[in-house]
């Protein structure tokens, strides 16, 4: 006879109903490691995990009083006290966290602070090791995993700002245990690639958000070297904006997210042309502007030599009646005419009688002709 089948609802309520009743789980210790931290609707959300499994956890809005929220901390490792608190309608369920203890560093925490204190005793952390991003990249690497959201939100971004730009996507395996060896090839096939092929301006190495077992890869020494060795100047863009990672201290630009980092690689080619479209049309007409001024400038000049030429020729021909005057005055001829007369002896011009003796013979000219005379 066929056992008669039941819903899937009865399945989860009883198993919600068992979970509830358990005396075991109703005020529980448990130990282990703060992962995915976040909030919602005056809710707090977690995961513990140990080095193989993990659990949900949730402080509710109304237990957040009794907790020292400051221990809540990704990579945190916690004693948490709890119950069981099943959702029958997902068929899952979480611990209500009422009370946290700190427990000490987590291993991911611990060994970001190993992998961070070393880095920064080498001195890898320094600014004066920065460079600065080329103002106009021609190809941009992305160092991250082909089939993710971030490479798509970098292309988008990219191409929305600019046309001229190239992209090349290295793809990379960006969490779990060969996560690290795959970004650090990634990294040295853009720099082969820029060297013996095209040049590779700007390398975006990143991904987007997750928990911290899923940014671990970034974290890790030898991924944070080869960001350092990178002869491509890199842009870091590892997870959301809280996220930080040991890449992100080494690399030259760090970006808030995969998006912000496409934002930050590239100008807006777009805007620029529209800015150089406005400034030709200010240059035009300024130009138009300036080429009047300088017509009209030219005119005033112009009117000015005239009246200046015209008052030096009205001064030169009054210079010139002056001479033919003073010419014509001192004409010998125009004094004849009013009747006086010129005495010459010898060819020589006599102007007073002292000069004349008894018995010479003198020239006297007139007007209109001469006599000979002798003093007698």
């Amino acid at each position: 006879m066929a056992i008669r089948p039941i819903t899937v609802r009865q399945v989860n309520e009883y198993i919600s109903q068992v979970l509830r009743s358990d005396v075991n789980l109703r005020n529980v210790r448990v130990v282990g490691e703060i992962s995915g931290l976040s909030s919602r609707g005056g809710h707090i959300y977690f995961d513990l995990k140990d080095d193989q499994y993990k659990v949900s956890c949730a402080v509710w809005r109304s237990a957040r009083t009794g907790i020292d929220e400051s221990i809540l901390e990704n990579g945190q490792k916690i004693v948490a006290t709890c119950s069981i608190s099943p959702y029958p309608q997902g068929g899952s369920y979480k611990l209500s966290v009422w009370n946290v203890e700190p427990a000490g560093l987590g291993d991911y925490m611990a060994e970001f602070l190993r992998v961070k204190a070393l880095l920064e005793a080498e001195g890898l952390f320094d600014v004066s090791h920065k460079r600065p991003l080329p103002v106009f990249p021609h190809l941009i690497g992305v160092i991250t995993s082909s089939e993710g959201a971030a490479v798509e939100d970098i292309k988008k971004i990219i191409t929305s700002k600019n046309d001229f730009v190239d992209i090349l996507i290295f793809n990379v395996l960006v969490q779990g245990k060969n996560a690290p060896e795959s970004i650090i090839q990634g990294i040295r096939k853009a720099n082969e690639y820029s060297k013996n092929k095209r040049k590779i301006d700007v390398l975006i190495v990143g991904r987007g958000g997750g928990s911290q077992e899923d940014l671990a890869a970034f974290n890790d020494e030898g991924v944070a070297r080869a960001v350092f060795t990178s002869e491509i100047p890199v842009i870091s863009a590892v997870g959301h904006e809280s996220d930080t990672s040991i890449s992100d201290f080494v690399a030259d630009v760090r970006a808030e997210t995969p998006t912000a980092a496409a934002d930050l690689a590239v100008p807006d080619t777009f805007a620029l042309r529209q800015h150089l479209d406005e400034l030709t049309v200010n240059l035009s007409a300024q130009l138009s502007f300036a080429e009047q001024r300088a017509e009209m400038h030219y005119q005033s000049l112009r009117k000015q030599l005239f009246r200046l030429t015209e008052a030096k020729i009205r001064e030169y021909q009054l210079r010139v009646r002056q001479q033919q005057i003073q010419l014509r005055e001192a004409n010998p001829e125009h004094i004849l005419k009013k009747g006086y007369a010129m005495v010459r002896h010898e060819d020589r011009l006599i102007t007073r009688a002292r000069d004349t003796e008894k018995g010479d013979r003198y020239q006297v000219q007139f007007i209109d002709g001469s006599i000979s005379v002798i003093r007698e």
